[in-house]
């Protein structure tokens, strides 16, 4: 006998009617709630995937997905935009205003602390660095204190620069070797700028010698070519073979090429984690990688106990602090911590890969603008006279202490056009407002390094008044930085950061002795600002500046013709050039 239907039973019809309520009512929660006032993509309000889709579709057709964020804002023709990254999640802010941005970077620390995507972007190959860390984690505020000196000029100066000159000259070594070989064709340097930007950061971390030299190893093939006929591309370019990488330069490169695969991903820290369990090759790296740290690390120790106490390199520095800190608290060191490990592997991750994309830019410019490599070479046989006449490389201590305007314009200007990192994050730490608008904690700010106001004309902002205290109290007290001309903001000139003496009496513009450079002349932010700004800006200056004076002191860098000269780009932790290559003359 079927039961008699209760009094408060829903009549069958109705119930799908009610189903179709609830799945609306679901579709209308789960829909991007955009912040009031802030442009956003009308149709990713109405997709409860937010952007995901079409940036998924920018993805797929342009292989990667930077530009879409950085030129966000100039789509809507407003400096402050919004958009949904992932779905179920509140919008993410891109401040394209540079104003804004280094106020916040700079004075508004504690409404804005680095951002948690950042922070995952190296939390799984390098959780105990800082670059890992929130400002109030516990364990920050140590580690800072650990590597705090690395950054000393005098540190870069004696420790750091003996290093990365020398193995500045073993590049120009090689390339002279190539260039004899290659008779005039092009050839392609793109590993030679990787693997000489790691010798030059592990000289500098851990002092190594030259059996784990990438370069060194190269040139000593090359030795055995010099009657050997060369195979020639299609393109007209020379190919060289490589040996096979030292094993625990192939293992660096695995591991930099792995975090750079997570910076493409929503969701970097899962991605990290799922790579690693299912791939045994991944495994074996950060195995050697780690037996690397520790013998080096034993090495610098069994030094110091035999009363070697000279600096050599980073690590010894870390280690005598170490050493320091323990005597103070009346315990035997620890020298194999993970805070002393990942410090030394995120000082060779940060370094080797933005001085070589950097390296990569720069040589490619010296060839496609003739005018400023000239310019450049002519200011640096007037700075170092005395090498010039002597017919000599001129010294790392030259090198590191003469002031070559010219030469810090043409490196800045290549960091201006082609920034190794297109933006950085900061995630508000409490409820904030941003240029008028109210922004809930948590959210997370992009602040574009290109675009708007760096490659392309500023959007104008009407209101001023909006700005915060701190930002206009900054322009009254003349504390903010130029802005670039609109009508050259896209062009490759070094000369827009060379400003006049009062008594500059240079013949061209940016030549002779009456002109300084100045780094404030407009917007850059390719170290971003503040305290939580690049640990290794220092360092990355002197080496791109030492490597690029001895290239431009040794070579004529020749234009190359069609794709060989190529200005296509691969996201990787840094934007770098797909192809790198050039075409030599070696200068006596």
């Amino acid at each position: 006998m079927l039961p008699e239907r209760g009094q408060g039973a829903l009549p069958i019809p109705f119930i799908p009617l009610l189903a179709v309520v609830l799945l609306y009512l679901a579709y209308r929660w789960a829909l991007p709630k955009p912040i009031s006032g802030i442009p956003y993509d009308e149709s990713a309000r109405r997709n409860i995937l937010g952007n995901l889709p079409e940036m998924r579709a920018f993805l797929k057709k342009n292989g990667r997905l930077r530009p879409w964020i950085v030129n966000h804002p100039a789509r809507h023709k407003s400096p402050i935009t919004q958009f949904w990254a992932r779905p179920f999640a509140r919008p993410s802010i891109i401040l394209s205003d540079f104003q804004e941005t280094q106020d916040i970077l700079l004075r508004r620390t504690k409404e804005f602390d680095r951002g948690q995507r950042s922070v995952d972007f190296f939390k799984g190959v390098i959780g105990n660095h800082h670059i890992a860390m929130k400002s109030n984690d516990p364990r920050f505020k140590g580690n800072k204190e650990l590597v705090k000196d690395l950054m000393a000029p005098t540190f870069l100066n004696e420790v750091s620069a003996p290093e990365i000159y020398a193995k500045a000259m073993s590049l120009v070594e090689l390339w002279t070797v190539k260039a004899q070989l290659a008779a005039g064709r092009p050839f392609d340097v793109h590993k030679d700028i990787f693997d000489a930007a790691i010798d030059i950061i592990n000289a500098a971390s851990f002092g190594l010698d030259d059996d784990l030299s990438t370069v060194k190893h190269q040139l000593n093939s090359l030795t055995t070519l010099s009657d050997v006929e060369l195979p020639i591309n299609a393109d007209g370019s020379v190919r060289f073979t490589h040996p096979p990488d030292v094993p625990e330069i192939a293992a660096i490169h695995q591991i930099s090429q792995h975090i750079g695969f997570t910076f493409k991903s929503q969701w970097p820290l899962f991605t990290h984690y799922y790579r690693l369990w299912t791939s045994p090759s991944l495994r074996r790296a950060i195995r050697l990688k780690d037996k690397l740290i520790h013998d080096e690390i034993e090495k610098s120790a069994a030094r110091f106990r035999s009363g070697n106490d000279r600096m050599r390199s980073a690590m010894d520095h870390i280690l005598q602090r170490e050493m320091n800190a323990a005597k103070k608290a009346g315990r035997p060191p620890v020298f194999h911590s993970a805070r002393i490990r990942d410090e030394l592997f995120g000082y060779i991750i940060a370094g080797h890969d933005t001085t070589a994309t950097s390296v990569r830019w720069m040589v490619k410019w010296l060839a496609d603008d003739q005018t400023a490599q000239h310019k450049l070479r002519s200011a640096l046989h007037a700075a170092y006279a005395g090498a010039l006449a002597e017919k000599r490389q001129p010294s790392v201590a030259e090198l590191a202490k003469t002031s070559v305007p010219y030469l810090d314009a043409f490196l800045e200007e290549v960091l201006r056009v082609n920034a190794p990192i297109p933006f950085t994050m900061r995630d508000t730490t409490v409820d904030t407002t941003l240029l008028g608008h109210r922004i809930p904690r948590g959210t997370s700010i992009f602040f574009a390094m290109e675009g708007p106001g760096y490659l392309m004309p500023s959007i104008p902002f009407p209101d001023d008044s909006v700005r915060s205290d701190t930002s206009r109290a900054a322009v009254v007290k003349g504390q903010c930085h130029g802005a670039w001309d609109p009508e050259d903001i896209a062009c490759f000139r070094p000369e827009r950061w060379l400003k006049r003496t009062a008594d500059g009496k240079g013949e061209s513009e940016g030549e002779g002795e009456g002109y300084y450079f100045d780094p404030k002349a407009g917007p850059l932010l390719t170290f971003s600002l503040g305290p939580r700004g690049c640990f290794g800006r220092r360092l990355a200056y002197l080496e791109t500046r030492l490597v690029l004076a001895l290239l431009v002191w040794n070579f004529e860098f020749h234009q190359l013709p069609g794709e060989l000269g190529s200005r296509a780009v691969v996201d990787g932790i840094t934007v770098a050039p797909q192809k790198c290559f050039v075409s030599l003359t070696k200068l006596p």
